[in-house]
């Protein structure tokens, strides 16, 4: 495609050469047109052919006015480039001297059609087994050193003549992009362009355009700036150059870019700067084809936006096969092809970024991913007033992908956390906790179900707001001794201390154990959670304190009471009722003290019997 538009943008300059050369011999328009179309063939193989009228002036500067210009490119079926009007001008001095300066070309109703090649087969490497992946890294890697070797031995800028324009200005054109084979095209609409002294010795050339891309979800792209190339060092400098777009994002994005291109190893050193809405991007970013990382990023973000995800680069948008065939409802396939093919070094720090409703404030992280291997050595920053530190990394380098985490997570803020996680907030106070856990799989469900691996969790000033602990086991103390309550009770409870050690396996988080200790209640417990379904079933033993009385008279309680578990059973799921969640086996309770009692008379009597029995 890069010949076809260079040959595209010598033809006008070919035919300035021509008017040059015949111009002070007073040849006529016909003429002239005969040799311009034989020398745009020789020089570029392409047939011109101009059906509308052709016209030459001398006065005020000399120019060519050609109507109704189409080019046929070499071995196309449909015209290369169709124009309603061409007009080239020309100095007069030099061209008096056999020398040409082009003063301006204008182009109005441009029509470039380009066709390339079919577009590979979409990339599905969801299907390959270990040992087919490690070869299909190795070609890719092979392919990229290949490519870099044939990039580097031929120029990137070799253009048949030098381009020198005063002016350049394209007006209502368009440039259609299609498959050979493939109905499927893709419109650039060029509103209007305009650039100053083109030329290819390294003189800036300021650019002005207004560019639409219709569809589904048309786009506007407005380019204004300055830049330079130079043909003997192959290099494209960009001085300054603005852009807005709208379409792309909910909001329009503001880019400025700066920096340098060495054309034939592909490689671009830029400063930018972004906006959209309230989100800003600022940092340097480095792109080379042929090396690794082919993307390397260095930004700074005050709100993470999905713009951000171009980082991945050009590899990553690419189809990837469904990979869903194991997908459950609801489930969510890794982006395995993308993984596979991406090779992108990031260091970012984002002042905020919304993490799946959770807020995390000053991140700072390091990225890189390449040949199916997603690192993120390093993940600090502050989440509901807690620290965050953590590493993880999913390793798809294989057919099954391997995903490990490990991390701590301080002094976090529980109500705040549980809020932002969609959870009822039924605890307040600090928590922190440390994990380790693995998993391995190729969508979401799967990996959850196989996740296993310890968390621990210790709290500080721990208040449940939902459940009064000691409420409840305070009337049912009040029920054994058969009393009614004065007081009012409250309905949460305090912790002075409260910890949990929760593994995880089997698609299950299991309790293993909890201890907690209220002010006149000692708690232990273990119990399960589904992971998936969020649904949990527990069973706590509560131990009574004799001050459990100061609560209410009714309450008191007397060795026989403080020495037997009181089970409080726990089951629902996450999103339910809290208040519903956990009851008292009053009953059990009850029944067990009976026989306790009745044993003990038993006992009594019978220890009365034998020492009568035996004259004590």
């Amino acid at each position: 495609m890069l010949r076809k538009l260079l040959i595209i943008l010598a033809v006008p300059v070919l035919l300035v050469v021509v008017l040059a050369l015949l111009l002070p011999l007073f040849i006529d328009e016909k003429q002239l047109l005969e040799v311009a179309t034989e020398q745009v063939r020789e020089k570029t193989g392409a047939t011109l052919e101009v059906n509308g009228d052709m016209s030459i002036a001398l006065l005020p500067h000399p120019a060519l006015s050609l109507g109704d210009v189409s080019l046929q490119m070499p071995e196309e079926t449909e015209p290369g480039l169709r124009a309603r009007k061409l007009a080239i001008g020309v100095r007069l001095l030099p061209l008096l001297a056999k020398r040409v300066d082009v003063s301006r070309i204008d182009l109005d109703g441009v029509q470039v059609n380009i066709v390339t090649a079919p577009a590979p087969a979409p990339l599905d490497t969801t299907k390959l087994s270990d040992a087919e992946l490690k070869a299909f890294y190795q070609r890719r890697r092979e392919a990229i050193r290949q490519a870099g070797k044939s990039a580097g031995a031929a120029e990137a800028l070799a253009i048949p003549l030098a381009l020198n324009v005063g002016k350049l200005t394209i007006a209502d054109s368009q440039v259609t992009v299609g498959e050979a084979g493939s109905a499927k095209t893709t419109t650039v609409q060029i509103v209007d362009l305009q650039a100053s002294d083109l030329n290819l010795q390294g003189r800036a050339v300021p650019l002005q355009a207004q560019l639409k891309i219709p569809g589904e979800r048309p786009m506007t792209l407005v380019l204004e700036g300055r830049f330079t190339v130079d043909k003997d060092d192959q290099t494209l400098g960009i001085e300054k150059l603005a852009a807005t777009i709208e379409g792309a994002l909910p909001q329009a994005l503001q880019l400025q870019v700066s920096g340098t291109a060495q054309l034939q190893e592909q490689i671009a050193d830029l400063a930018l700067s972004a906006t959209t809405g309230d989100a800003k991007a600022e940092g340097k970013l480095r792109y080379a084809s042929f090396e690794s990382p082919q993307v390397d990023a260095n930004l700074h973000l005050n709100r993470f936006t999905p713009a951000l995800l171009a980082l991945a680069g050009p590899g990553a948008a690419a189809e990837s096969g469904d990979g869903t065939a194991e997908a459950e409802a609801g489930d969510t396939p890794l982006p395995l092809d993308a993984l596979r093919v991406m090779d992108t070094r990031a260091r970012l720090q984002i002042d905020e970024v919304d993490w799946d409703g959770h807020k995390v404030h000053n991140l700072k992280t390091l990225l890189r991913v390449v040949d199916g291997y997603a690192g993120l050595p390093t993940v600090t920053g502050e989440v509901h007033g807690g620290a965050l530190d953590m590493q993880a990394n999913i390793n798809a380098k294989a057919s099954t992908a391997m995903v490990n985490a490990q991390g701590s997570l301080t002094n976090v803020n529980i109500d705040a956390a549980l809020r932002a996680s969609g959870v009822q907030p039924v605890l307040s106070g600090r928590a922190t906790l440390d994990w380790k856990l693995h998993g391995e799989g190729n969508t979401s469900n799967a990996i959850t179900r196989t996740l296993r691996g310890p968390i621990h969790l210790t709290t500080e000033n721990a208040v449940l707001t939902a459940v009064g602990v000691e409420q409840t086991l305070c009337k049912a103390v009040a029920l054994v001794n058969r009393e009614r309550l004065s007081n009012s009770l409250p309905d949460t409870s305090a912790f002075q201390q409260l910890q949990a050690t929760v593994n995880l396996g089997q698609g299950r988080a299991r309790l293993q154990p909890l201890t907690a200790q209220l002010a006149d209640v000692g708690l232990t417990g273990e119990g399960q959670m589904d992971l998936l379904s969020l649904d949990f079933d527990a069973t706590f033993n509560a131990r009574l304190r004799q001050s459990l009385a100061k609560l209410d008279p009714a309450c008191r309680v007397d060795e026989r009471l403080t020495s037997i578990d009181w089970p409080v059973q726990c089951q629902g799921n996450v999103s339910g009722e809290p208040k519903k969640w956990c009851s008292l086996e009053t009953d059990n309770i009850l029944r067990d003290l009976t026989e306790g009692e009745l044993k003990q008379k038993a006992k009594k009597k019978l220890g009365n019997a034998l020492d009568k029995l035996f004259g004590n």
